[in-house]
């Protein structure tokens, strides 16, 4: 049975089974709010709805002084009912926001907590000295992180929302940064725990992903829905979000990574963090007779603490109902405010959705054109893998590539033949987005990458910033260090039976971000040249490991069949062909132009 409907809005009816290209139609949006579970149908080709509904989250079976409680069989319930209904309507995939805070424990007997929920505020606060701004939060009664401050909890299992969502779905525990790091446990930068005190923690994925499937739906990593709500807002850079949900916070992006007094800095899906000032008077008493003009006076002393802006988004669910109040409050402070889309959690999601696309590129071998970069950039490539395994390119050439990928915009990976740091610290410093290590067979030949292209705390590389890597404008060095490290991508190409062996030591290296199937050399090393299938095999299970541990992965090919093999494993960056390819194909198109035109 699906459960109970609050509310139906019908778009549009569209037939089942509808596809274009290899693409399935149909998503799944759901956003597990704190009073409602909102969920959607979305047709992402003719990008309209098909349907929108709600249902009432869970009502807590503890509230009483400061404890706030769910039963963990309830929030079960509600999870398969809500995907029963996105299996009805053969949805393809997933995308899924969650109320941050809350937490589960299995305990070491396998028994479930009841979901302790971000409204539960007996934390006890007194004592605990942690820098929570480098954790993306704040310290607070409701934080999971103070709740558990210290106590022995060996082999407990701690679950966020997210994760146990994604844990019901997928069997595996884990969910996206946004989520995790409210929890107080994590490291933004790093996404590493900081303290456990005998609990195995989720595992954190800095992208949002395919991880897992439940009845034939890919279910991507759930995400914080606060996050979620400022993406579909369109805040951007240049405004405030004033979320008028079931509490109320009032938040803007900032790419600096500095602390404001009295607010949390939030990750993000970019760089930047959410600068965020909580617990102010929200929905759910405003819609219980709370004055109004409290929440107003909230916000001015709010603006006061938060970087300065000119504009602000008014949304969530009781934002309609204040707008006129806030808006007059904000027009005296010289800021000036419009209503967002009725729903900015399901727009968020619809959003991101759209971002996800297979990120497709393609190599450059060994043509030593420096504009390069802009003809990809103008065709749509996401990104490109300079070849400097096999391609005899010299420094000067290299410098001027990649500046001109970093001055356009497009990610410019480059592919090394061994783990020198001389060679890495100087392709770096030039500006490169990421490095694509060969021949990986182990762990150990990646994490030698990760040493010498990431700074502390994840490895060791070389600190000298007016470079091409800053535009030779370098910003305050401990603030470069972390976005450094998070724009450096570090991939490893796995083209041998040791490798595929290996993965998923491979793939848990702190700092490596993913790996790229190389199916030419894994053929060769199979013994199998010519024959796909055991090829197929090793991305199959390369694939499996990657979801498991949250990472993204890719091939480089340009065989119609392992990219459809590939895409229907999820695959996250597919790199097809090189310039070598398009001269020659493009060569081979005109003669027979001119062959054709004069047999006729």
């Amino acid at each position: 049975m699906f459960c109970e409907i609050k509310a139906i809005y019908i778009y549009k009816i569209i037939p089942y089974n509808l596809f274009w290209g290899d693409c399935i139609m149909k998503m799944f949006f759901v956003d597990f709010g704190s009073t409602f579970v909102k969920f959607a149908v979305y047709d992402s080709v003719a990008r309209e709805y098909i349907c929108t509904e709600k249902c009432p989250f869970p009502d807590p079976c503890v509230c009483n002084d400061k404890h706030f409680e769910v039963s963990e069989s309830s929030i079960r319930e509600v999870v398969f009912s809500v995907f029963d209904f996105a299996a009805f309507h053969e949805c393809s995939c997933a995308y899924i926001s969650v109320q941050m805070h809350g937490y589960l424990i299995r305990g070491s007997d396998g028994s479930m907590s009841n979901y302790i929920s971000w409204r539960d505020s007996t934390g006890n606060t007194k004592g605990v000295n942690v820098d929570f701004f480098n954790r993306g939060t704040s310290l607070k009664s409701n934080l999971p992180f103070v709740k558990l401050y210290r106590k022995e909890n060996k082999d407990n299992v701690f679950f966020t929302l997210g994760s146990y969502i994604a844990y019901l779905l997928t069997g595996q525990n884990i969910t996206n940064k946004t989520d995790g790091c409210a929890s107080g446990f994590y490291n933004v930068s790093t996404l590493a725990p900081e303290d456990t005190y005998g609990l195995k923690l989720p595992i954190i994925s800095n992208e949002v992903m395919v991880i897992g499937r439940w009845n034939g739906i890919s279910v991507y990593t759930p995400m914080g829905d606060h996050q979620i709500s400022y993406l579909g807002s369109g805040a951007g850079d240049e405004a405030y979000l004033i979320n008028i949900g079931t509490a109320a916070q009032i938040s803007c992006l900032e790419q600096k990574k500095y602390a404001y007094e009295g607010c949390e800095a939030r990750p993000y899906f970019t760089n930047g963090r959410l600068i965020t000032k909580t617990g102010l008077t929200g929905g759910s008493k405003l819609y219980h007779g709370e004055d109004p003009q409290k929440l107003c006076r909230e916000l001015v002393r709010a603006i006061k603490q938060l970087p300065q802006r000119n504009h602000a988004v008014i949304g969530g669910g009781g934002s309609a109902a204040i707008f006129s109040y806030l808006q007059e409050v904000l027009a005296e402070l010289g800021i000036s405010c419009r209503l967002s889309c009725s729903n900015i959690g399901m727009e968020g999601l619809r959003l991101m959705s759209e971002t996800k696309k297979t990120k497709i590129g393609t190599m450059l071998s060994e043509i030593a054109f420096s504009n390069f970069p802009i003809i990809l950039k103008n065709a749509d490539i996401d990104f490109f893998i300079i070849d400097c395994e096999h391609g005899a390119f010299d420094y000067h050439v290299l410098s001027e590539l990649i500046a001109k990928a970093k001055l356009v915009g497009i990610k410019a990976i480059v592919r090394i033949g061994d783990n020198r740091r001389e060679l890495i610290t100087k392709l770096a410093d030039m500006g490169a987005s990421g490095f694509l290590l060969s021949m990986t067979g182990g762990a150990e030949d990646i994490r030698m990458v990760v040493k010498y292209a990431k700074y502390s705390p994840v490895g060791k590389r070389g600190i000298s910033t007016t470079r091409a890597h800053t535009l030779y404008n370098p910003p305050k060095l401990s603030e470069y260090m972390q976005n450094a490290n998070c724009e450096m991508k570090i991939y490893a190409q796995i083209e041998t039976v040791e490798g595929v062996s290996n993965i998923a030591s491979i793939l848990a290296v702190n700092g490596v971000d993913g790996v790229f199937v190389g199916p030419n050399d894994l053929s060769d090393d199979l013994n199998c040249i010519g024959d796909l299938e055991p090829v197929k095999a090793c991305i199959a299970k390369i694939a499996n490991a990657a979801e498991h541990i949250g990472k993204p992965w890719g091939i480089i090919t340009g065989n119609p069949q392992l990219i459809a093999y590939s895409t229907a494993h999820s695959v996250h960056m597919v790199s097809c062909g090189s310039e070598l390819n398009m001269l020659i194909d493009g060569c081979r198109r005109l003669t027979q132009k001119v062959n054709g035109g004069a047999e006729n």
